[in-house]
C-alpha cells in the first residue's frame, strides 16, 4: 500500500470515530445499566447451576470407572484374540500381495519359448494351441480341459499331448 492510501485510510478512520463518538457517549449509559442488571443474573444461574453440575460429575465418573472396569476385562480378550489375527491377517495380505506383484509381472512380460532342433523351429504357445485345436477337432470342448501336458519329441518331428490324465493324441511339427 502506498503512502498516499494509507493517510486517506488513516484519516478516514479518525472521521469515522469522530462520528461515532458521540453515539458511543450516548449509549454508555444504558450498556452500563444492562451490564449492571446481568451480572447479578449471571452470578445466580452460575451459582444455582454449580451443584447441580457437581452431583452429575460426582454422579458420572463412579459409573464411567465401573463400566470400564467392567469392560477392560474384554479390552483385554478382544486384544489377546486380535493380536495374532492381525499378525496373520498383515502376513496374507502381505502374501497376496506379493501374488498379485508376481502375476501383474508375468503378465506385463512377453514370454516366448522356442524349440530348435535341425533345421526347424517351433514356438512352445503353437505346439500347445495346437494340441488344444486336435483335442477339440476330435469332438471335445474347450471348457473340458482342466489340466494338458505337452510332450515335445524332435526326433519323431511330432509333440504327445495328455488332457485331464485320460486323453492323449500327437500332433506333428
Amino acid at each position: 500500500m502506498d503512502k498516499k492510501a494509507e493517510d486517506m485510510l488513516k484519516k478516514l478512520a479518525k472521521d469515522v470515530t469522530d462520528v461515532a463518538q458521540p453515539c458511543l457517549e450516548k449509549a454508555q449509559p444504558y450498556i452500563d445499566d444492562i451490564r449492571s442488571k446481568a451480572e447479578p443474573v449471571v452470578e445466580d444461574v452460575v451459582s444455582k447451576a454449580s451443584p447441580v453440575v457437581e452431583d452429575i460429575k460426582s454422579k458420572a465418573v463412579p459409573v464411567a470407572q465401573d463400566l470400564l472396569g467392567k469392560a477392560e476385562p474384554v479390552i483385554n480378550v478382544v486384544k489377546e484374540k486380535t493380536g495374532p489375527a492381525a499378525k496373520k491377517a498383515t502376513k496374507a495380505a502381505k502374501t497376496v500381495g506379493d501374488g498379485i506383484s508376481l502375476r501383474a509381472a508375468k503378465a506385463a512380460c512377453k514370454e516366448e519359448i522356442f524349440v530348435q532342433y535341425s533345421q526347424h523351429e517351433v514356438r512352445t504357445s503353437d505346439i500347445l494351441d495346437r494340441a488344444k485345436a486336435d483335442y477339440v477337432k476330435k469332438g471335445n470342448k474347450i471348457t473340458d480341459i482342466k489340466e494338458i501336458q505337452v510332450y515335445i519329441k524332435p526326433s519323431d518331428n511330432a509333440a504327445y499331448y495328455v488332457v485331464n490324465h485320460s486323453e492323449t493324441g500327437k500332433i506333428e511339427f
